[in-house]
């Protein structure tokens, strides 16, 4: 697993006995700052390794992330989806009513008070998706410690990528 308050230098820069840090070398290498061309496949390796277990661990947080969600609204979704049925089935009716009333009530033309009915009921359900939208958008879900993890490692990797292959100046 990855520590990310501390990030390692290999290198002839970093401190000895330094955790991470690879013995001083002596001489110079092709690359001029004194890492050799197997350290820096070990250096590769290193950050590989690193970054899949940050994604395991990013995917475990999205994992839990989900549960807890999957677990807040599962009560709740089901008897919204007890109550849309319901409502569907009695819609046509309870129109279908209405309209009839006009017709026998206020004297309405049959074909008149259908399209009425029809009208009110499109502007209703137009204003009950705008709310339960603008409600859904408002609502405290999502994944927001997988996004700040997330945020997190890729801060680390961009450090490390911002800062490997330099050597760290020595003070004589």
């Amino acid at each position: 697993m990855a520590d990310q308050a501390s990030m390692r230098f290999n290198g002839p820069g970093a401190a000895p006995g330094r955790l991470g840090a690879a013995p001083p070398t002596t001489g110079s290498s092709a690359g001029g700052n004194g890492a050799s061309p197997g350290d820096v496949v070990t250096n590769v390796a290193e950050f590989g390794e690193n970054l899949l277990s940050l994604t395991e661990l990013q995917a475990r947080l999205a994992s839990i992330e989900l549960k807890q969600n999957l677990r807040a609204v599962r009560w709740r979704g089901i008897v919204l989806m007890t109550g849309s049925v319901l409502a569907l089935a009695a819609l046509p009716i309870a129109l279908a009513g209405i309209a009839e009333l006009l017709v026998s009530q206020v004297g309405m033309n049959r074909g008149l008070a259908l399209i009425l009915v029809a009208v009110v009921a499109f502007a209703t359900a137009g204003t009950s998706i705008a709310i339960a939208v603008a409600r859904l958008r408002g609502a405290d879900m999502g994944f927001p410690l997988s996004q700040e993890e997330f945020n997190r490692n890729l801060n680390w990797v961009r450090t490390v990528l911002l800062y490997s292959g330099r050597s760290v100046r020595r003070s004589r």
